[in-house]
């Protein structure tokens, strides 16, 4: 099933239910249609708290819904984030192809002469021992700054070079379904500042600013994804980029994840954890760079499409540690 928080137009209170065939149905709607009440599927919190027995209720309703005309289309809604508040939000980097490609553009501009060819001789080894390392590396994102379709991220005055990171996430069940489903993760970066914080193991101006994590548009149940690891990925940027991918550049699967994280803790309920960038789905990978006013459009087979878009208006930008942009010149 495709889950999802939603309103629908000229209505600020939000709904939970699924969509099916181009069709938004609210379980609440459906359940008073049939005098029923499953306090399971109050919301996507109830939900996850209630696996599997709230998914069974789900799919009973879903049977229901073919014959019922208590339903919206999808494009008299709003999709909110499918988890409006998450537990948690963590990102791993488990593909080394993008750690390889963002790291030479990054040496590109952060290096010259000599160190440029030590960096990438440097570099060239740790990925090299990432692709067997079981040992996985994740950081803390700011769960508290999510964003959903439609939605408008800031440009922080303190980068010229924002960017996108399309991903792969699981958001955790329970201890009887471990994990719920998968959604799209944007994790968006401010790539021209992230060189010193790497240095100091603290990624914060680079990546915690305000409306910098993107999920949706759904949460798709695992039975609708028989293979994680084979999912097909395409990126729009405005009308000048296609980066296409796919996450069978991961080396991981979500559940040897999981284990991995319950070696060190516990994840709650509502938990999102990112797999890592899509290698070539991102500006850092291809040293190609987004513009202010541009939509952006993540699309991840059976998980739908992400749309999010850039501000157009820029408050002044500060000067950038990599070479300034001349297409940004009239924002400095």
């Amino acid at each position: 099933m495709k889950l999802a928080t939603y309103i629908e137009h000229g209505n600020d209170k939000s709904k939970f239910g699924f969509v099916v065939d181009g069709y938004v149905y609210s379980f609440k709607d459906l359940q008073e249609e049939i005098n029923q009440h499953s306090p399971e599927l109050v919301d996507i919190y109830s939900y996850l708290a209630n696996l599997p027995h709230s998914r069974e209720k789900a799919q009973e309703l879903a049977k229901y819904a073919e014959g019922s005309e208590n339903r919206v289309g999808v494009s008299k809604v709003k999709f909110l984030p499918p988890i409006p508040k998450p537990a948690a939000l963590i990102d791993f980097a488990l593909t080394p192809k993008h750690l390889y490609n963002s790291a030479m553009t990054i040496i590109e501009h952060e290096f010259t002469g000599l160190k440029k060819f030590v960096a990438k001789k440097l570099i060239q080894k740790k990925i090299d021992k990432a692709k067997t390392n079981k040992d996985y590396p994740y950081y803390k994102c700011n769960h508290n700054a999510v964003i959903g379709d439609e939605d408008t991220t800031i440009w922080p005055a303190y980068t010229s070079y924002l960017d996108i990171e399309p991903e792969l996430a699981f958001v955790i069940g329970n201890e009887n379904e471990p994990i719920a489903g998968y959604l799209i993760l944007n994790d968006f970066s401010a790539r021209d500042v992230q060189m010193p914080e790497l240095e100091e193991l603290s990624l914060t101006r680079s990546k915690d600013f305000s409306m910098g994590n993107g999920i949706g548009p759904f949460l798709v149940t695992v039975d609708e994804i028989r293979s994680p690891l084979n999912i097909s990925v395409e990126v729009k940027v405005g009308e000048r980029f296609v980066w296409k991918g796919n996450t069978s550049e991961y080396i991981e699967d979500p559940l040897k994840v999981l284990e991995y994280i319950n070696t060190i803790w516990r994840p709650v309920p509502g938990t999102i954890v990112g797999m890592g960038t899509i290698p070539g789905c991102c500006g850092l990978d291809n040293n190609q760079w987004i513009l202010p006013g541009e939509k952006i459009e993540i699309s991840f087979d059976k998980l739908g499409t992400l749309n999010q878009y850039i501000p157009k208006n820029l408050s002044k930008l500060e000067k950038s540690r990599w070479k300034l942009r001349e297409e940004l010149k009239k924002f400095y």
